[in-house]
């Protein structure tokens, strides 16, 4: 049984650059990732552990508009995002230790599930980060849902790794970790129902909704309008951010 872990947020942003300012200005620290050759796309990237942040945005407008969202959803949203200036939390990736398996249990089950893609970029230093990915293509009543990837290497070598490279930081506003995502969504029992059978975990009935267990960390279901994740809670704050909240249009950062 492949094990799942929350890998990363895909945030949708106007200028990757201009965001990681804004959010180094409260202690939250970004640096640049690399550009998607395939997609048009660039990203800054923030780590809390190995679990990250990415800031995606266009590059090559060009290239951006010659996919479709059936090849990848989550870029393909991001680039739609970009042209109608919307900055706003997209979705989520899930690691996964075997994404054949992975693939194999969703596409038996009936979800939509795109190929197995290898997935490359180039980083700040010219190297060529690679891992393995795959898309889900439809939405629920508009909600985005993740994508999977498996990356080379295991969790251990990848922190080392990062840590070594200076990706993996301790930031400025404290010892930070995402521990939150919060979903606002017409049905929340329909939304938290097809989540946990994507990611194996019955979710838990609250006071405001559903809750989905993932590890040390929790996906939040609750009703609303927007049918998209809205906000992100953590962790670890310093004085300086500690009950703050962060906004930036419609992404906020929520710390404890």
């Amino acid at each position: 049984m492949a094990v799942l872990n929350w890998d990363h947020t895909m945030i949708n942003v106007q200028d990757v650059d201009q965001a990681a300012r804004f959010f180094g200005n409260y202690g939250i620290l970004f640096s640049r990732g690399g550009r998607h050759e395939k997609w048009g796309t660039e990203n800054a990237l923030g780590y809390f552990g190995l679990n990250y942040i990415e800031l995606i945005s266009v590059y090559d407008e060009a290239r951006a508009k010659n996919f479709s969202r059936a090849d990848a959803s989550a870029v393909y949203d991001a680039v739609q995002d970009y042209e109608q200036k919307q900055q706003r939390i997209n979705t989520i990736a899930i690691r996964t230790s075997d994404i054949e398996a992975t693939h194999k249990r969703l596409k038996k089950a009936g979800v939509n599930a795109g190929d197995i893609e290898v997935g490359k970029r180039l980083d700040e230093q010219g190297q060529l980060i690679t891992w393995s990915i795959f898309f889900i293509n439809d939405t629920i009543d508009g909600l985005p849902y993740p994508f999977f990837i498996q990356w080379q290497g295991c969790d251990e070598s990848r922190e080392q790794k990062l840590t070594e490279q200076g990706l993996i930081v301790q930031h400025t506003a404290g010892d930070l970790q995402v521990r939150q995502a919060i979903f606002k969504v017409a049905d929340p029992e329909k939304a938290a129902g097809i989540w946990g059978q994507l990611l194996e975990t019955r979710p838990e009935r609250t006071d405001t909704g559903y809750r989905i267990p993932l590890h040390d960390r929790q996906l939040i279901f609750e009703q609303g309008p927007e049918n998209h994740m809205v906000q992100l809670n953590f962790d670890g704050a310093g004085d300086q951010l500690k009950q703050q909240t962060v906004v930036l249009d419609h992404i906020k950062f929520s710390f404890k």
